[in-house]
């Protein structure tokens, strides 16, 4: 017994000496000292690094801390929505709290070429690491690939790569969420009939990790839905309204309506347009004000909705812990289901 308390004694991490911690976080002893002690006058980043490296040193590890704050680019679609502009805006916040200074830009929506020059050019820029939308393209891969040879790490986020150079992705089980969406479209719908699946096209993994997951729904409990028709909107709200209207004209038994990305507007007023939006079904993802105002109207029956702080918070975390050379307990994302009746107090990405 004495040797077990004992043990237990000696594993309890004693408390770091703060000239170790001030070697380590590469800072004077009195701004450890300011630290520790919860004193004003310190820069965020600094602060950030002086409890870093106290950690490190109590739990017997010593990451790689860097003398100026990280620079991470961030790669997104532009013109995506509110939801990406969202995300950009968290991201950098988030940035700013840490020890991180966050570029973000904004790219023509699926165009594979443009989003690998830009990937590319992070190499004679001094980044550090790069997180980016994935399109799922050999070009992408290939500056990828690049990026990787020049020890600059890329992450995806929301829609992930098949390529075994970046460092994984941060988004949630978009298979999943696409048989939650077609779950819910049969219990949802009782008469036969079709129902339509709107995509951004063939580009976004994420996309069409979802529409596999809603069609294997269908298939699998709902016999009454005898046709799945895939209209192709180009994730824009112009190209929605109009390949939806035509779809509602053409297609008399059309039940509902699955939108796997962006451009709900244009959904919702093709439905208002013609008069239907309390006949159709109407499902999508990301809860914005937009979004909330077609629940509450009736156009739309259900959102499939995932926190873009929460994605940006994650993203964050993960680079730098890349680069500190540290590990991360990476936390699984998960998505809500939103209808009029729940959505008082779930934070939209606007």
């Amino acid at each position: 017994m004495m040797s077990n308390n004992k043990d237990k004694i000696n594993s309890i991490p004693k408390p770091a000496a703060i000239a170790d911690i001030a070697k380590l976080a590469a800072v004077g002893t009195a701004t450890v000292d300011r630290v520790l002690n919860n004193r004003s006058s310190v820069r965020e980043s600094t602060r950030q690094r002086v409890m870093q490296a106290k950690i490190a040193i109590e739990q017997g590890n010593k990451p790689k801390l860097n003398k100026r704050p990280w620079r991470l680019k961030v790669i997104l679609p532009g013109e995506a929505g509110p939801s990406t502009d969202y995300l950009s805006t968290c991201l950098q916040e988030i940035g700013s709290q840490g020890d991180a200074s966050i570029e973000c830009v904004f790219v023509k929506k699926m165009d594979p070429g443009l989003l690998a020059r830009k990937l590319v050019a992070c190499s004679g820029q001094g980044i550090d690491a790069v997180a980016f939308q994935a399109l799922d393209h050999p070009r992408v891969m290939n500056a990828v690939e690049q990026l990787a040879g020049l020890n600059i790490p890329a992450l995806t986020i929301l829609s992930g790569l098949r390529s075994p150079f970046t460092m994984g992705s941060v988004t949630f089980d978009n298979r999943a969420a696409g048989r939650t969406a077609g779950y819910l479209m049969g219990r949802l719908t009782r008469q036969q009939g079709a129902v339509a699946i709107v995509t951004g096209g063939e580009l976004y993994q994420a996309h069409g990790d979802r529409e596999i997951g809603f069609r294997a729904a269908i298939r699998h409990g709902f016999q009454h839905i005898e046709n799945i028709i895939t209209l192709n909107g180009h994730d824009d709200q112009m190209n929605n309204y109009n390949v939806v209207k035509d779809a509602l004209t053409e297609h008399s038994d059309l039940l509902g309506i699955y939108n796997v990305g962006g451009g709900t507007t244009g959904i919702a007023k093709a439905l208002t347009d013609l008069d239907v939006g309390q006949e159709i079904i109407f499902l999508g993802h990301h809860l914005t004000r937009n979004s909330q105002t077609y629940l509450m109207e009736g156009t739309m029956d259900m959102v499939l909705h995932m926190n873009m702080r929460t994605v940006a918070q994650q993203t964050v975390e993960t680079l730098i812990a890349h680069l500190e050379e540290r590990p991360i307990e990476k936390q699984d994302l998960h998505i809500e289901v939103v209808t009029c009746e729940n959505m008082v107090g779930i934070r939209p990405n606007c």
